[in-house]
């Protein structure tokens, strides 16, 4: 079985989980992370249209907030694999 796990490089003292990957649940990790990316690149794309400003339209703000309650969900699933 592969066990991957990344050490702080200093101790760190909070209780957060330790993300493991295992050959169980690579693929969900993997998909997690692509989503993650594309999620990136509509943001990028949504701070592009803005001018640089941060300043958009309605429907451009309702979309940042699916983005960002899509990113939190994202977090959520990514938790319950560790």
């Amino acid at each position: 079985m592969l066990l991957l796990q990344r050490e702080p490089e200093m101790p760190m003292e909070t209780d957060e989980p330790t993300v493991v990957t295992t050959w169980e649940n690579r693929a969900q990790i993997i998909e997690i992370m692509h989503s993650a990316r594309e999620m990136s690149q509509q943001f990028q794309h949504l701070w592009d249209k803005s001018g640089g400003s941060g300043r958009l339209s309605q429907d451009d703000t309702d979309r940042l907030i699916e983005l960002l309650r899509e990113i939190g969900n994202l977090n959520d699933m990514l938790m319950r694999l560790a």
